[in-house]
């Protein structure tokens, strides 16, 4: 990178020049006031500047992404390809987890009653707020919730008045992608009640089996590849999970491993270095999430 930070303004790469000593270790560094305010006026800048970022994605999404097929029209693909926004977003279904945050961030920043406490409050993870815009985009209310409890309910359908909330709030700042998407999964398909020590339901009938694919991400990227993501496994178990009625739970039971290959999945995705996105050439082809 040399004494220069790339900067694109139009169709034109504008070389910035910094000083070294803006990124060397200091010499002296006091534990006063001044440093408290410093450390606090950068943090707040950085989450500005990520937030306008996904706000910008998420505008630009909603102006080029064709509501009838869903998926983006050719003049935005064809400008994204042409000024190498991947080196910026890593790949196109990834600027799409950004305009998922983007969501987010709006709805915070427009329809809550205290904008500034929850701003705060959410995390900067991309990961986490993607996850979090997949409940947004479901129930508003749930989203709500998010702020102030973490709910849990033992089946679909159980009322409101009757979940569990847990005082500890979901959406922090330091809730994880993993940490989300793990009470998502057992709040949409909460697990069965416990069975009696008794039950005779313990013959196995049916193994199914899902590629080895789910856990594969590309070493350079870190985009998923392979023809199986995490929410083909959700929707499966979810289709699998709806044959069992009242009329037969007494015959037959699921059992699931989706704990487990969830973090195996995670273990997968966090191993890449995001930061090796930068400098990248082209990148497979990927299933894109629009």
């Amino acid at each position: 990178m040399g004494n220069a930070i790339k900067k694109y303004k139009d169709d034109n790469v504008v070389e910035l020049s910094f000083k070294k000593s803006d990124f060397s270790f200091r010499d002296k560094v006091v534990l006063n006031a001044e440093l408290v305010k410093e450390l606090k006026d950068k943090f707040e800048s950085e989450r500005k500047s990520r937030f306008e970022i996904f706000i910008l994605s998420s505008s630009i999404r909603n102006k080029y992404l064709d509501k009838k097929t869903n998926s983006y029209k050719k003049e935005f693909e064809d400008w994204f390809k042409k000024n190498k926004l991947d080196e910026l977003y890593g790949s196109l279904s990834n600027f799409t987890k950004y305009c998922g945050c983007g969501e987010v961030v709006n709805y915070v920043a427009t329809k809550t009653d205290d904008p500034k406490k929850y701003l705060t409050q959410l995390p900067l993870s991309i990961g986490s707020l993607y996850e979090l815009s997949m409940v947004l985009k479901k129930d508003i209310d749930l989203f709500k919730i998010l702020f102030h409890f973490t709910p849990t309910r033992t089946s679909v359908d159980e009322p409101k008045v009757q979940w569990k909330t847990k005082r500890s709030p979901l959406i922090n700042n330091n809730v994880t992608e993993l940490n989300v998407r793990t009470w998502r999964q057992k709040f949409e398909n909460p697990p069965p009640p416990k069975v009696k020590r008794s039950d005779k339901r313990t013959l196995k009938f049916i193994t199914v089996t899902v590629n080895g694919e789910l856990w594969d991400f590309d070493k350079k990227t870190g985009d998923k590849v392979g023809g199986v993501d995490l929410n083909d496994v959700e929707d499966f178990l979810k289709q699998v999970n709806g044959l069992i009625t009242d009329k037969n739970k007494l015959q037959f039971k699921v059992t699931d491993e989706l704990k487990y290959l969830t973090e195996g999945y995670y273990r997968g995705k966090n191993r890449i270095n995001p930061t090796r996105h930068i400098k990248q050439g082209k990148k497979k082809n990927t299933k894109k999430y629009v």
